[in-house]
């Protein structure tokens, strides 16, 4: 090979074709997968009949708890930096976001009053546009049948309260659906109704979900009592405490 071929190809001299040198990431990935091959040898479904036995999975155990520890404390290592980056843009952005949050609730806070009267007038009003509607729509009825033995104009007075009660009935609908707004952005603000429970009787309540949704409020009891024997009671009215044990 020629001094200009080996210029162009700096690897072509002898001893520059080793592999890289493995990553740390690698060499964990190369132990789990050794853990891996030996926890297959030995743990194939058989009960363990010696303490020979009984020691050398001890020994995979402690193998596994390192290969596990090692692996979790380079990813915590590969993370942080990325961490430390999210953590400063959180932070660079955070005084501006609180500022923008405080302004939103001070409008809503403002806006809330002024769009509960505005509602509630439309609300009056429309509820006498019903009021109304509703009684034209009983006096075209009442027109009709009483046309149906009388005159051609009795008939076409009839026809034209019937044509009113349906206009009065059009503009009572749009007046229900009107709604308190102010317009002074890309989105009008409204008035957006929720539901906020007050617990008043412990007891009652209990009653009403051990039937509506028995399997929710079982579910929560059995959080509290692995809670209470996490804190160590051991007598628990409506519970057995049962001792299991396991290694560890």
């Amino acid at each position: 090979m020629t001094d200009t071929q080996t210029a162009e190809n700096p690897r072509a001299v002898s001893g520059n074709n080793a592999p890289p040198e493995p990553t740390p990431f690698d060499l964990i990935s190369e132990n789990v997968s050794d853990v891996y091959i030996e926890a297959k040898h030995w743990l194939d479904g058989a009960a363990v009949s010696s303490q020979a036995e009984a020691d050398a999975i001890a020994l995979l155990l402690d193998m596994a708890r390192k290969a596990e520890k090692a692996a979790n404390e380079l990813r915590v290592a590969e993370k942080k930096p990325h961490d430390d980056a999210a953590a400063a843009v959180q932070a660079k952005f955070k005084p501006l976001t609180d500022r923008t949050a405080r302004v939103v609730k001070a409008c809503k806070d403002a806006l809330t009053p002024w769009l509960e009267r505005v509602e509630a007038a439309k609300r009056a009003a429309a509820e006498e546009a019903r009021r109304i509607a509703d009684e034209k729509a009983r006096a075209a009825t009442e027109a009709i049948r009483a046309a149906q033995s009388a005159g051609l104009d009795a008939r076409e007075k009839a026809e034209q309260q019937l044509r009113d009660a349906k206009a009065a009935d059009a503009s009572a609908t749009r007046a229900e659906n009107a709604k308190a707004q102010a317009k002074g952005g890309a989105r009008a603000v409204g008035l957006r109704t929720t539901y906020r429970p007050e617990l008043t009787d412990a007891r009652e309540a209990a009653r009403h979900y051990w039937t509506a949704r028995r399997e929710a409020l079982e579910a929560f009891l059995l959080d509290l009592a692995r809670d209470d024997v996490a804190r160590g009671l051991r007598v628990i009215p409506g519970f057995v405490v049962h001792e299991e044990r396991s290694a560890v």
